[in-house]
């Protein structure tokens, strides 16, 4: 038995030790690639170099760094108050009829493809800028656009970690402040925020990584033009969409400079993912300030812009999901689910099947490396392990990674060095590694809300450590262990970039798993581009939608069953132990 037991350890062991090989697989791969080029060229020619024309073998990416950081600039301008705002009136005011709305609502923001992010604002924030701005139809796609857009797309990371942050201060200052004879705006943003400042921070610090490495709605409203911005109502290209945009016929040298701009762009998210990690050890020091005054001048101000910024986020939810709804509806014809696509049908059933092979073989694998590699971090692992402090940064690295950065590497391994093509096997394995954080970490989170009155009870009655992990432990974890598998199927059925290199773009059904095939998100965003089909691209995001609802739903009632579940089960427990 304690042999059995010891082969099972070695076992989650080495499994959990998969996310180390991901992120070194990446590297490597990435930079054996990319770094020659950066040789090639020239670092500084590279990296400082303001003209990009491959066809004369120029291949400065300068622009693309600036433009990157004017979008990113701009989404903090718009995210990061909003989303402050917001997580305060969450924690703070929101009676609980609303917010019983109003948090759904967020966590659904999150869970939007991408594509359909970038559809809508391609058909609604840049006709309204180019109607405020009074532009001709030419004009429109532009840092504001794209920073307006990102802004939005990024405000359900920033109230999450930035409400969970106000909530997890001791109340204790804000009822001293009230009590010293402060407003209640005053105790909340003189107090209780300096406490949370560096949960908060990690929220913006997020965001960030959020902004820099979004592709395909930065690919379709921001204008995508290659040279140094001229102003936030001129075109510009930023480094993901650089490489989503040439590599499709990219040979030779520009090949290899595409991969090298991957290389800068995964060198700012491990930037900013150590940032995060720094910021996320900080030990909160909050202070509670005296104040004397018992009216704070600006209360009333801060109460209307709190306010103000949760209404904006709920509208904007609220606008998105009907003009979408309202757009795409009347164009569901039958002739979008014919078995066979043709360029006048369009059909997206081909699509959806993809989609649906790609999400069941892509959870075959993810889910048992996940849960076996949270079961050991949490079951087996030793407090201080160093091995498990490695396991977890890179698990939050792999988080990190721009989607079009696992593209690059399911292109060159998958595709190139393993010799599958495109085909939905390599995207299979490219968004496997992808969900993989998220199976583990929501795992984690699960098998640590399991009491330990569990483990004791069963030790007590003779069992094992192996039997009392597959009999008590992960049975009693399976609600929150499917709310991971449900935002996994979420991510993987709203995933564009990862899978135009890795799986193709073939509008067919696939013949096996070796075959090319377009998913549901690549199919929108391939009618969004021709230009010729847009009510039904419509349609395919009415799909796309509905199916993030039904995720987001079944999430929802999972996480409420799981927390009464383990409520009742703890309550049994301590009564028999």
């Amino acid at each position: 038995m304690k042999r059995k037991e010891k082969v099972f350890e070695i076992i989650f062991l080495l499994v959990a030790c998969i996310s180390i090989v991901a992120v070194a697989m990446i590297c490597i791969f990435l930079f054996a690639n990319g770094i020659p080029a950066m040789g090639k060229i020239g670092l500084g020619k590279f990296l400082g170099g303001q003209v990009w024309k491959p066809g004369n073998d120029k291949y400065g990416i300068f622009p693309m760094i600036i433009g990157s950081l004017y979008i990113t600039g701009g989404a903090i301008v718009v995210g990061v108050p909003i989303g402050i705002f917001t997580a305060v009136f969450l924690a703070k005011y929101c009676p609980e009829g609303l917010y019983k709305i109003m948090k759904p609502a967020t966590e659904l923001l999150a869970g939007i493809p991408s594509v359909v992010y970038g559809f809508f604002g391609l058909m609604v924030i840049v006709p309204a800028v180019r109607m405020i701005f009074g532009m001709d139809n030419t004009d429109g796609m532009s840092i504001l656009t794209a920073s307006f857009l990102l802004g939005i797309m990024i405000l359900p990371t920033i109230i999450g970690v930035t409400e969970t942050s106000i909530r997890s201060v001791n109340n204790a200052y804000f009822e001293g402040a009230l009590a010293l004879g402060a407003t209640k705006e005053a105790s909340i943003f003189r107090c209780v925020i300096p406490a949370a400042k560096s949960g908060i921070l990690a929220g913006v610090v997020l965001g960030i990584g959020r902004a820099i490495g979004e592709t395909m709605a930065v690919v379709m409203i921001a204008g995508n033009q290659p040279r140094m911005p001229q102003g936030i109502l001129q075109g510009v290209r930023t480094l993901t969409t650089n490489v989503v945009l040439e590599m499709g016929y990219a040979t030779g040298l520009h090949r290899e400079a595409l991969i090298a701009t991957g290389v800068v762009l995964f060198v700012f998210i491990l930037i900013i993912n150590l940032a995060f990690s720094i910021m996320k050890g900080k030990r909160r020091e909050g202070v509670m300030k005296k104040t004397k005054k018992k009216i704070y001048a600006g209360s009333l101000i801060l109460k209307i812009l709190v306010i103000l910024a949760a209404v904006f986020t709920l509208v904007m939810l609220g606008y998105l999901i009907v003009y979408i709804l309202a757009k795409g509806i009347p164009h569901l014809t039958p002739s979008l689910f014919s078995i066979h696509y043709d360029s006048d049908n369009v059909s997206m059933l081909p699509s959806i099947i993809n989609t649906l092979i790609m999400i069941g073989v892509a959870l075959l694998i993810a889910v048992p490396v996940g849960v076996f590699s949270a079961v050991y971090l949490t079951e087996y692992a030793k407090k201080g392990n160093k091995l498990v402090k490695v396991i977890r940064t890179t698990a939050e690295t792999l988080t990190g990674i721009p989607s079009i950065v696992y593209g690059l590497f399911g292109m060159l391994f998958f595709v190139t060095a393993c010799h599958m093509s495109y085909s939905l096997m390599a995207g299979i394995l490219t968004v496997a590694i992808m969900v993989l954080p998220t199976v583990l970490r929501t795992t984690e989170e699960a098998l640590l809300a399991v009491p330990d009155s569990f483990r004791e009870g069963s030790f007590g009655l003779g069992a094992g450590k192996l039997r009392t992990v597959f009999r008590i432990v992960l049975p009693s974890a399976i609600p929150g262990i499917l709310s991971g598998v449900i935002l996994s199927t979420g991510r993987i059925a709203g995933e564009t970039a990862a899978l135009i290199y890795t799986a193709g773009t073939m509008a067919t059904l696939p013949k096996n798993l070796l075959s090319s095939g377009r998913t549901l998100a690549v199919h929108m965003y391939v009618l969004s581009q021709e230009g010729l089909h847009t009510d039904q691209a419509f349609a395919t995001a009415v799909i796309l939608l509905v199916m993030v609802l039904l995720i987001n739903i079944l999430s929802s009632v999972i996480a409420k069953k799981n927390a009464e579940r383990l409520k009742g089960y703890d309550r049994h427990c301590k009564k028999i132990f």
